[in-house]
């Protein structure tokens, strides 16, 4: 290292703005130095100049064209398959952040040369969209009844149409690329008849089918639901115990329990049930109990004489607590359920019902009483052991939630008003044997978020398991599941998630009882009710929807919708009448993989999914479910998932708690790229918490980011890349510290993107552009750049390497920050093969890009040289506070640093005293034995002149003949031109 008097600007050193107003600058000497000059502005105004760009891109097609160029020399393909949203409304925080991360996404590979597509999609049907023209048809003081069921279903068309038109417009001023022109709409013709083809293609497998069996249902939409449709709230529900009674006939088969019963003088003997839903007690068909646990019988005080009682053992203080006991009392018989196996309770108030004992394995012991109420016709587990056992499938329930004069008592009034009253009569029969309020987690509808329940009523279902014990038949589940495991979940905990639900879920319900969706397409014998859901025909049916659009099945004829010479394949008859309901939405985007990725030859199966981690239960589930159905395979390589977006206190934004914020206003005052920006700034795999005074501090860093572009396009005015690059072997050491620096960087960046941890691609961004840029290697560069001989090689080996470096900082930064990428891009200088858009560009290749700057021996020895300059900083400070000196420029230093420090130093090519940005050093060497990390900084004021150019002090202003206010340097870079 060279050991001479020399200087730097520092950071006080002229930018292009002037000089900071640190000091005069004559203006003769302004005029020679290289200050930077560049058009691209320090402020971006993004909020003004964003949509412009948009404007451009799409006018300049740049995402086709894109696209054609990979396809011609491209890797191959790459697809994320976009999850569509719903056509219902604006967009919120949660869709700007999947929106933008899918983005990230696709630019990323389609630069890294994929073939990458992006097709957006949209959700048309379903009730949101219905209800929606409902209050539309109100407010036109309209008869809904009395109106066509096609002018209906147009009003619902053209209200999705409508947010589809918004949202595009929305999601394209997030910077999103994409086929914007040829979306994919759930609702469109092409899209509809893929969805009949699908249901046909599930039928064709054997895993379509019919069945009256409970399912949830929404009495205020009136339909059936599906679990992906479900969310659970508070609810305070009624808990009560109810005795169902023994009569003589069950009691003379269990003699022991008929003795006790004689001998204690009972009244009556019971079992205890407990339930929170009373109002389900009139389609009660049976008693389930444990298969192997122990139940007790215990003697309880009645009116008259006593009673007794069956109940769990393991539950019977809980139970006699309940019941006012004020100690547990001593079983009079403990026994287990095996003993009451097929026999009768009586039911406690419909006369002449009697109620079936049975065994169950889902009864638990961890509340009630061991007995468990159960209603096929109103639970799940209640409808398997129901069919287990020939228990009439029981729902005395209409689509409005009321009882229908199957259960006379309280036609006609509605189920949850219905619980005081049939507590009221059990009261009165003397079978209540006690009464409380709950509150608990409970079902609710999540579009209107009322409470459902089960309701038995005939559906249609994908077919989970087989409902045999024919072994021949497929099970859905154990093929999801061995899919699942055949693809890639981040975060990893994802798998668990996904395998959980589909180990637990029961049969799909894809049958809705509304106007606004795709018809299931079967058709029943209007002579012998036998269903005719042959797989040629919903090919035909699909072919007239494609031409003539999916309304045909509401105004169509069975036989005008039918192959010609259909006929009943049991009596052989030709008229048949159509299936009313629709299908499950979530079926509609579920098949979604096999209209847009195979239908429209992008690939099957996707390479990736991304959407909310709500999806494991909705789409995620959905695509599985119908791909494996259908063609035996995931539709997804890859599923990745992002958290929620909550407020800065961590609670999930809502309307309702009025702590939300409009991502368009966020852009209408910040701009996209400050958003684009706070999507990647955390870890988005978990919930994100949103505050404005985040999106502050990332507008700090956005101005950091934007201020060191500024800086490299503002020194490279001048340079011209085909005739001023130095090679990299001859560039000076700091330059190729430089770029070693940078191969680290960008090797983590590439990395990262790769394995989409956004997250760390800012970090490590944030990093390279404050540090080891800004920090180090500008703030020692300036000197050379603006003082330098202009066609020097110093100088023209510095812009090399910041042309370098712009040209791969802009690469990798045009994913996140796309618009401040193509600005920068447009002020780069040129150079032979640059693109006219930075998406055009490849983006960097490791190995063929940065590998060859990679020194590890010369940052090593930089390490050492940076704990001299930081160590000599604070002795600058030191002294600056001493007022020994004004500022670091007037210093002269005199160093000892320890032999091993002083070697690699001097093996270091650069002039130490610009690294530290002081006018004179005096480097010397400690004793042998001297610790590395120890030096000694003597701090002095130089006794040199300051020079009017470079505002270095040196001894040999004054000197010159030619310009005597001007250092030797300044003279030699003015002559060197």
């Amino acid at each position: 290292m060279k050991n001479t008097s020399t200087g730097s600007e520092n950071s006080e050193k002229n930018n292009s703005n002037g000089n900071n107003g640190k000091g005069p600058i004559e203006k003769d000497y302004k005029d020679t130095l290289n200050l930077p000059k560049t058009e691209f502005p320090m402020r971006g105004a993004l909020p003004e100049r964003e949509p412009k760009q948009i404007e451009r891109w799409l006018n300049d097609r740049v995402y086709f064209r894109l696209l054609e160029k990979n396809r011609k020399k491209g890797k191959g393909k790459f697809l994320l398959h976009d999850g569509p949203p719903y056509a219902n409304g604006g967009i919120h925080m949660g869709t700007a952040l999947n929106k933008i991360l899918k983005d990230v996404v696709v630019k990323y590979k389609s630069m890294s040369g994929y073939e990458s597509p992006y097709v957006p999609g949209w959700d048309c049907h379903g009730l949101p969209i219905e209800l929606g023209v409902e209050k539309q048809i109100l407010e036109q003081k309209k008869d809904k009844q009395s109106m066509p069921l096609v002018e209906i279903r147009q009003m619902c068309r053209e209200y999705a149409n409508r947010f589809i038109t918004m949202q595009r417009e929305q999601f394209q001023r997030l910077e999103v690329f994409g086929d914007w022109e040829n979306p994919y709409l759930t609702m469109s013709p092409d899209y509809v008849a893929s969805i009949v083809r699908e249901l046909g293609r599930c039928a064709k497998e054997g895993v379509l089918y019919k069945g009256n069996k409970a399912v949830y249902w929404c009495a205020s939409c009136a339909t059936a639901l599906a679990e992906a449709e479900i969310e659970y709230a508070e609810k305070t529900s009624p808990s009560i115990y109810v005795k169902f009674d023994l009569p003589k006939e069950t009691l003379a088969k269990l003699p022991e329990l008929a003795s006790i019963a004689k001998r204690e003088a009972a009244v009556r003997t019971s079992v205890i049930i407990w339930t929170t839903t009373p109002w389900t007690l009139p389609a009660n068909m049976g008693i389930a109990f444990h298969p192997t646990a122990e139940y007790v019988v215990v003697k309880a005080p009645a009116l008259e004489g006593t009673e007794l009682w069956i109940m769990a053992k393991d539950l019977q203080e809980s139970v006699e607590k309940a019941a006012g006991f004020a100690k547990a009392s001593v079983p009079l018989m403990t026994f287990t359920a095996d003993k009451l196996h097929k026999l009768h309770a009586s039911h406690p108030f419909i006369e002449g019902r009697q109620s079936l004992l049975l065994l169950g394995d889902h009864v638990t012991l961890d509340a009630g009483t061991g007995a468990v109420h159960t209603a096929p016709g109103h639970g799940q587990d209640d409808y398997w052991l129901g069919i287990q056992y020939g228990l009439e499938i029981f729902s005395p329930v209409d689509a409005k939630g009321k009882f229908t004069g199957e259960f006379p008592l309280m036609q006609g009034q509605f189920i949850f008003k219905c619980n005081e009253p049939i507590i009221q009569m059990l009261a009165e029969s003397g079978h209540l044997l006690s009464k409380q309020d709950i509150k608990h987690s409970y079902p609710h509808c999540w579009r209107c978020r009322k409470p459902v329940f089960f309701r038995a009523t005939p559906q249609w279902f994908i077919e989970m398991e087989p409902r045999n014990a024919d072994s021949s038949k497929r099970s859905l589940r154990k093929e999801s599941e061995a899919a699942i495991h055949q693809c890639t979940w981040i975060p990893a905990s994802g798998i668990n998630r996904i395998l959980g639900m589909i180990q637990s879920r029961p049969d799909w319900c894809v049958s809705r009882q509304r106007a606004w969706g795709v018809p299931i397409t079967v058709f029943y014998c209007e002579n012998c009710s036998e269903l005719k859901a042959d797989p040629k025909i919903f090919d035909y049916i699909a072919g007239l929807i494609e031409k003539r659009g999916p309304d045909i099945w509401f105004t169509d004829s069975p036989a005008e919708l039918m192959p010609p010479g259909t006929q009943c394949s049991k009596c052989h008859q030709s008229k048949f009448v159509k299936e009313t309901d629709i299908l499950d939405v979530w079926f509609d985007s579920g098949i979604s993989h096999a209209a847009v990725c195979e239908r429209r030859g992008l690939g099957w199966p996707a390479d990736l999914y991304l959407e909310g981690s709500d999806q494991h239960r909705g789409w995620f589930q959905t695509s599985l479910l119908t791909g494996v159905a259908t063609r035996h395979k995931a539709p997804f390589k890859t599923v990745l998932t992002h958290g929620f977006v909550n407020d800065k206190e961590g609670k999930k934004m809502s309307k309702s708690k009025g702590n939300t914020v409009s991502p368009l206003d966020l852009i209408k005052s910040h701009g996209a790229e400050i958003l684009r920006l706070w999507v990647v700034l955390e870890d988005y795999r978990n919930d994100v918490d949103f505050s404005m005074e985040s999106i502050e501090r990332i507008s700090e860093s956005y101005r950091k980011i934007r201020n060191t572009i500024r800086f490299l396009l503002g020194n490279l005015f001048d340079f011209n890349a085909d005739k001023h690059t130095v090679a990299v072997e001859k560039m000076s050491d700091l330059d190729r510290w430089a770029l070693s620096r940078s191969a680290d960087y960008f090797e983590k960046i590439l990395k990262s993107y790769e394995s989409y941890e956004f997250h760390h691609v800012y970090q490590a961004l944030m990093n390279y552009c404050n540090v080891d840029l800004s920090s180090i290697y500008f703030d020692i560069l300036k000197d050379r750049l603006y003082t330098a001989g202009t066609n020097s090689h110093e100088r023209r080996s510095s812009q090399s390497a910041m042309m370098h470096i712009s040209v791969s900082l802009i690469k990798l930064l045009a994913p996140i920050l796309s618009f401040t990428a193509e600005e920068a891009w447009s002020h780069l200088p040129s150079f032979e093969g640059k693109q006219s858009s930075v998406f055009l560009e490849n983006f960097p290749d490791f190995d063929k890009d940065f590998k060859v700057w990679q020194d590890s021996e010369l940052v090593e020895r930089f390490s050492k040289v940076w704990q001299v300059r930081e160590s000599t900083f604070k002795a600058l400070e030191d002294a600056r506070q001493e007022k020994k000196i004004g500022h670091p420029r007037e210093a002269k230093v005199d160093l000892t640093v320890s032999p091993i420090v002083m070697k690699t130093l001097q093996e270091v090519s650069e002039d130490l005293s610009r690294i530290l940005l002081v006018s004179e050093l005096n480097l010397a060497a400690a004793s042998d034995g001297t610790p590395d990390g120890q030096m000694g900084a003597q701090i002095f004021k130089s006794a040199g002149i300051k020079c009017a150019r470079c505002w270095v002090y040196r001894s040999t202003v004054g000197q010159s003949k030619e310009d005597p206010n001007i250092c030797h340097k300044c003279v030699e870079a003015l002559n060197a031109g």
